[in-house]
């Protein structure tokens, strides 16, 4: 739970916003190899993953046969018939895979315990992984990931995050996390950078901010009401596409939306509470956190799109707290 007066929360998301943040991100990692590894996943994934090159990653939904998202990812393009899978639900992801795998020869597993991730975020976060890595990262992209080397250990550097700051992440083996933690602690001084030790602050604050979702706020919604439309490639064939299709076609029932708590503390607000608009049920809540460069109680819902136009003026839960529809991104 974060508060307004959180100082020490405060500190850590405004070093992102400002500076340079730093924190290791506890996350899953899936590796899949073999000859059809891009055909199975371009049709695991909405996305057309079988075009991007080596080096480069794809954001992407994965749906359920009913065209409901059940995971968002990242897939980076590692090697030749190589890749990696970044979720948070790699147990549940192999069971999916298992599902439609289909004799198609590829082989996957979880090397979540074998690789660490450091993520260095905020608008001067370059100036840090410059003065770590042994060359400099001035041409990279985003979602483009190259081998360097940190302290004379092999690490992965790749251009991403979830703050919504220019960012990088730093893979390496597990074995090397404390190395590799020592170097960023020891380079950061000089550049005043921030670890990171508020879950909630770059898990939700920062992300929630820039309208970034998590899995547990998507799950259930189409790509069309969630907007990751852009993301679906429908050329091609996936798992769930014709449900999507005639979501497509039929238009949206539902929307993930923005919510502004009026409250000054939004401590009885929890998932699934229901919204009301002129005293009609017509949604629930996915998010609700304090986000301190938008000074205000934030956070996501899930609401009946035909009925409640940005704008509108809602209250939250059985205590019926005030609130108000937006759009989904406040910084």
């Amino acid at each position: 739970m974060l508060f307004k007066n959180d100082q020490a929360a405060r500190a850590q998301h405004n070093a992102v916003r400002t500076n340079i943040g730093w924190y290791k991100w506890t996350h899953d990692l899936v590796e899949v190899k073999g000859k059809d590894a891009a055909g199975f996943l371009d049709y695991l994934y909405v996305n057309a993953i079988a075009k991007a090159g080596i080096g480069r990653s794809k954001y992407t939904t994965m749906l359920n046969d009913a065209g409901q998202i059940i995971d968002d990812v990242i897939v980076t393009h590692i090697g030749e018939d190589y890749y990696w899978i970044s979720t948070l639900y790699a147990p549940q992801l192999i069971a999916w895979m298992d599902q439609k795998k289909d004799g198609r020869d590829v082989t996957y597993q979880d090397i979540t315990s074998e690789v660490d991730m450091y993520a260095v975020q905020g608008p001067n976060s370059r100036a840090l992984i410059n003065s770590l890595a042994a060359a400099p990262v001035d041409g990279m992209k985003r979602f483009m990931m190259i081998d360097s080397v940190i302290d004379g250990i092999a690490v992965k550097v790749h251009k991403s995050g979830f703050t919504g700051e220019e960012g990088y992440e730093i893979y390496c083996a597990m074995s090397d996390s404390g190395s590799i933690r020592n170097a960023i602690v020891n380079a950061g001084k000089a550049l005043n950078a921030v670890e990171l030790t508020i879950l909630e602050v770059y898990v939700r604050s920062l992300p929630v901010e820039k309208g970034f979702a998590l899995r547990q706020d998507l799950y259930g919604l189409s790509p069309y009401e969630a907007d990751l439309d852009w993301s679906v490639d429908l050329s091609k064939n996936f798992a769930g596409k014709e449900a999507v299709l005639r979501v497509k076609e039929e238009g949206s029932q539902y929307k993930l939306v923005g919510i502004e708590y009026e409250a000054e503390s939004y401590e009885d607000i929890a998932q699934r509470e229901r919204v009301y608009y002129q005293g009609v049920d017509v949604g629930f809540v996915r998010a609700a956190i304090y986000g301190y460069t938008a000074d205000k109680n934030i956070g996501f819902a899930v609401v009946e799109s035909s009925k409640v136009p940005i704008g509108s003026k809602v209250t939250v839960g059985e205590n019926r707290s005030p609130a108000k529809i937006v759009n989904r991104i406040w910084v």
